[in-house]
């Protein structure tokens, strides 16, 4: 027996009974806080749902509803081949850094598992076990369930040692959930080896990591946060795997102390007033696995470990809406992928949780439709207290400012001929940062026709090294900002770029943005971008850049469109995209010269990046680019 189960067996006798203070054998977590949430939980482990054998939940008209076509995809399986492991669609990272191959096999084998396992639950005719039995299998002596761009080494690979990286996380939380929610239905040594599998590739290298402070990166210490989502989805799936599986009521407990104590972590990367730092699409992704790990926590401990109940997460769950351009239609900014909507689930979750009263559709299922670990997940609200501020009248408003940030976003007022919004950052830093300081985006209606193009829609062991910003989606070149002296603005993860003034009324919204630290000029000596936003008629925006050198130098606006575009006239443009249209005119001291260039990159939908170069050298000058809806189509 290893000293960790020497540890948990000690723990479980001494429930109920005061600790003798001794040196904690984990890293950061107490052993009396962790005894204290042993006696919180269950006798045994549970997720959630209901076991297989529970049938009036399984015949339930409204669990029948929630699975929805999981018995018909299961029946097609039935007269399929299971996809094959392949070690060369894996090892293809390792020689060519591309990620999609190697993801796309390990994705077609694991879209089996659910259907798989709702089926047999709803129907327990045992008509799906013979397969299920093969899967399952197939899953636990499969080499690894890390994701190929994260197993660098290859020692996942060859069983050597194992990382519990974002895929290896979810992956086995939905398995625990399968064997929980399968019961004794599965065949015993399937169910065994499926349970060894996941003490050796999860439990056992958090354990580690839990006692020794090294090992899984994601987890954070106190000297060093992590400041981005791995931390909060491998928790989420790591937690609420040990809380579906682990006999052992005190080796549970250890996990969930685990959850409770390093997520705050994770809560560090975001600004007091909620933004964050990933983008919209990141914020659904890791804040909706942290809203997954405080439902685990609040439900296996009877409500009394809530993660939710603090001021700063309600200002998190309130960035879902208050990012927002028009009805879930966001500002694709950082690594957000073009067209990401804010996603509907973590916003109606968060709409319900923290009642902030946003109409929003139909009330919240739940994250995660396509985890079994989550899917029959509960909405347990928050309820109101001292602690938690009330939401303001009128949220989230006709505009939001981030101020730490640096960015604005600006709507339409309700029921008004405005169909104009805009969006603009100071910047980003962090991880996924791009090069875009002063970077802004603009749509009429639901169609986003004029700035920021997104992120990457996949990655290449590029993106994350010294290499990233020679793309082009993700340096300054493929935003709209400046190009000065025929240079490209540098590094965003080392600025912080300063947001000079705002102006706020009920006619529109201004803002100024410091640009002149984003360019390595000497010459430069101030460039300052002012948006003004009009919100009365149909809508205006304007950008403004004021530009001044010691002397006399090159000069040019960027701005891509994934729209159609026209040229109207020497100065104004016409966009038009998804039947909405956008007149663009820019105004400058001498004319311009129009360029285009095609970019396609990292499967990110193609775009046009316009560029309006000065006809000669300037010293001093103001450009503007004026945006107002054209002729709606729809």
């Amino acid at each position: 027996m290893s000293i960790h189960r020497v540890l948990l067996c000690l723990w479980a006798l001494l429930l109920g009974v005061k600790l003798i203070a001794a040196p904690s054998p984990w890293a950061e977590l107490k052993p009396a806080r962790i005894a204290a949430i042993a006696q919180m939980l269950p006798a045994q482990p549970a997720a959630f749902g209901r076991p297989c054998a529970d049938r009036a939940f399984w015949q339930s008209p409204a669990t029948r509803d929630h699975c929805g076509t999981a018995l018909a995809d299961a029946q097609k399986l039935l007269g399929e081949s299971f996809p094959p492991w392949s070690d060369d669609l894996y090892l293809g990272f390792s020689r060519t850094g591309e990620r999609p191959p190697g993801e796309q096999m390990l994705a077609a084998r694991h879209a089996w598992l659910q259907p798989l396992v709702l089926a047999e639950c709803l129907e327990n005719q045992g008509r799906f076990l013979p397969l299920l039995n093969q899967v399952l299998h197939a899953f636990a002596t499969e080499p690894t369930w890390t994701l190929p761009a994260h197993d660098g080494s290859l020692e996942n690979f060859h069983r050597q040692q194992y990382f519990v990286d974002l895929g290896a996380a979810a992956f086995g939380a939905d398995l625990a959930a399968a064997l929980y929610l399968l019961g004794d239905r599965l065949d015993p040594a399937v169910r065994q080896e499926l349970s060894a599998a996941l003490e050796t590739r999860l439990f056992a290298p958090i354990r580690h990591s839990l006692a020794t402070g090294e090992g899984t990166y994601w987890l954070g210490s106190r000297s060093a946060p992590v400041q981005n989502n791995w931390n909060a989805v491998c928790l989420a799936g790591v937690v609420g795997a040990a809380c579906a599986v682990l006999p052992d009521r005190a080796d549970r407990a250890l996990f969930l102390a685990a959850g409770e104590h390093y997520s705050a972590y994770f809560i560090n990367s975001f600004d007091a007033d909620g933004y964050c730092a990933e983008g919209p699409g990141y914020w659904a992704f890791g804040f909706g696995h942290y809203a997954l790990l405080r439902t685990t926590l609040l439900a296996a401990t009877v409500g009394r470990v809530d993660l939710f109940a603090n001021a700063k997460i309600k200002a998190i769950a309130a960035y879902g809406f208050r990012i927002q351009l028009a009805h879930h239609l966001v500002p694709p900014f950082e690594d957000c992928r073009f067209g990401l909507p804010a996603d509907p689930d973590v916003t109606a979750y968060c709409n319900e949780v923290f009642q902030f009263g946003v109409p929003d559709g139909a009330p919240s299922l739940g994250l995660g439709h396509d985890h079994l670990t989550a899917l029959f997940m509960p909405v347990i609200c928050c309820p109101p207290t001292a602690s938690l501020p009330s939401t303001p009248a009128g949220f989230p408003g006709d505009f939001s400012f981030f101020k730490h940030a640096g960015v604005l976003v600006c709507r339409p007022a309700a029921g008004s001929p405005n169909r104009l919004s805009a969006a603009i950052k100071a910047g980003g830093n962090g991880s996924h940062s791009h090069n875009d300081i002063g970077s802004c985006v603009i749509a009429v209606g639901d169609q986003l026709l004029a700035g920021d193009p997104g992120g990457p829609f996949a990655y290449n062991n590029k993106v994350f090294g010294p290499e990233r910003f020679t793309y082009k989606i993700l340096n300054s070149f493929g935003h709209p900002v400046p190009v000065v002296a025929d240079c490209l603005q540098t590094d965003a993860t080392h600025l912080h770029p300063r947001v000079t003034a705002t102006h706020f009324t009920a006619a529109g919204e201004e803002i100024s943005l410091d640009l002149k630290s984003a360019y390595k000029v000497p010459e430069l000596l101030g460039l300052l971008r002012t948006m003004t936003y009009a919100r009365a008629g149909q809508g205006r925006v304007v950008i403004t850049d004021h530009v001044r050198f010691t002397r006399p130098m090159p000069f040019a606006e960027g701005l891509p469109t994934l729209g159609a575009v026209k040229r109207l006239d020497a100065s104004t443009l016409e966009f038009e995209r998804g039947g909405q249209t956008l007149r663009v005119t820019v105004e400058t001291p001498d004319g311009f010269n129009l360029t285009t260039e095609r970019v396609e990159e990292l499967g990110a939908p193609a775009f046009n990046r316009l560029g309006f170069e000065l006809l000669k050298p300037v010293a001093d000058a103001t450009i503007k680019i004026i945006f107002c809806p054209g002729q709606s189509e729809k």
